[in-house]
């Protein structure tokens, strides 16, 4: 009897070890994971870009003698640049350089004078507000051209100088890669040694721009 009963505990006990084993008195079930959003912190300024611009520019060419604040024309270039994403700002570099033909041409004392900016880049820091497809920005840095005089007979003088520039604009994207701008930008020059003349040029110019970014 004794044996009976302890075989008929046994089996109860075989019985009940697997559906213990898969429904655990006491135990809680583990808690969900989280679900954690992807945030894309990206923006359509973010990269490497490359592009053209053309303008117009006006301004003062004082050099003693040869003395103007008519000065005024075309100019027409390339810039590359490259922009960082910096939580709704814009922070960028850029680099261009432009064919200029910011001239003043007048006789003075009988004698023809071609003087002005013939060409000129500049290297600058921009910054501008993130909002989406549209930045508005402003830049500054360093300018560095090429400034001269020509006089009726063949006398030229030139001289590169390096000076200051600064402006602002805005810029915005019209397809996945290509945005376009307006831009002020001021370009200064002092006591740049051309020929006898301690020249002093202040360049104010308005242009467009075509951006590719990649």
């Amino acid at each position: 009897m004794n044996k009976l009963a302890a075989l008929s505990a046994i089996a109860l006990f075989a019985a009940a070890g697997p559906a213990m084993a898969a429904d655990p008195i006491g135990v809680p079930a583990p808690a969900p994971t989280p679900y954690v959003p992807v945030v894309d912190n990206s923006s359509v300024w973010d990269g490497f870009y490359a592009g053209i611009n053309g303008g117009y520019g006006w301004g003062e060419f004082d050099a003693g003698a040869i003395d103007s604040d008519e000065l005024e024309g075309w100019l027409g270039g390339a810039q590359v640049g490259y922009n960082w994403n910096a939580g709704g700002m814009i922070v960028g570099v850029e680099g261009d350089y432009q064919f200029s033909d910011i001239k003043w041409d007048e006789t003075v004392g009988g004698v023809d004078v071609d003087a002005g900016l013939n060409h000129f880049g500049t290297v600058r820091a921009r910054l501008g507000a993130d909002m989406g497809t549209f930045m508005p920005y402003v830049t500054a840095g360093v300018a560095f051209g090429e400034l001269g005089y020509e006089l009726d007979g063949g006398e030229e003088e030139t001289e590169y100088g390096v000076g200051l520039a600064a402006g602002a604009g805005v810029e915005a994207m019209v397809t996945d890669n290509i945005s376009l701008r307006g831009e002020y930008l001021y370009v200064g020059f002092s006591d740049v040694e051309v020929g006898a003349y301690d020249v002093d040029s202040d360049i104010h110019t308005v242009r467009a721009g075509l951006n590719f970014h990649f």
